[in-house]
């Protein structure tokens, strides 16, 4: 097994765990705007919360 083979399989769990923690914190970034009453914002964190989890199902 070459080297470039093991850093792939480790680095894959990691970037998973990565993008649905940034995932989360988009989300609840989100949320904390909306009951701010700031909408547009939490408009704005929830549309990039999608964009990580498209990322990471895709």
């Amino acid at each position: 097994m070459r080297l470039t083979e093991v850093l792939k399989m480790v680095s894959k769990p990691a970037a998973w765990g990565s993008g649905w923690t940034s995932s989360f914190l988009c989300f609840s970034a989100a949320s904390g705007y909306w009951f701010a009453g700031e909408h547009r914002r939490a408009m704005c964190w929830i549309a990039l919360g999608f964009v990580e989890v498209a990322a990471i199902v895709v």
